[in-house]
């Protein structure tokens, strides 16, 4: 198989903040994924910062430790941007915002689900 039709792959990956991974592919391509690119219900596990941080590589796609959640190289690969090993990253600090925002998903979005469970079974009552 010739590189060009290669199927695109994550070859090593390593948390470099709560946010933030560094990721090598075997295109030989080094790129920084930012978790805000990771949207919906299924990614607010990854808020916690001890989860987030353990990330592991799945037949070449990326997933974390303790979630059964798997990102495609590609969709990785197109949602970050290129890696320089020599420049020296800030380290991440949460703000009020973030923590304020953390918890009012952790809360908001249960409750949702609850809401429509309930919205669901009073429809089926009444139908």
């Amino acid at each position: 198989m010739s590189e060009t039709n290669q199927k695109l792959q994550i070859t090593d990956v390593r948390a470099l903040n709560p946010r933030s991974l560094r990721l090598e592919f075997n295109n030989g391509a080094v790129r920084l994924f930012d978790s805000h690119r990771l949207r919906g219900p299924a990614f607010i596990p990854l808020m916690n910062e001890e989860i987030f941080t353990k990330p592991v590589i799945r037949e070449g796609k990326l997933g974390w430790e303790d979630l059964d959640i798997t990102c495609g190289a590609k969709y990785i690969y197109d949602r970050s941007v290129p890696y320089d090993d020599n420049a020296q990253p800030t380290e991440y600090v949460r703000t009020k915002r973030d923590i304020i925002g953390e918890r009012i998903a952790m809360v908001l979005f249960p409750v949702m689900a609850i809401a429509g469970l309930i919205g669901t079974v009073v429809w089926y009552i009444n139908n």
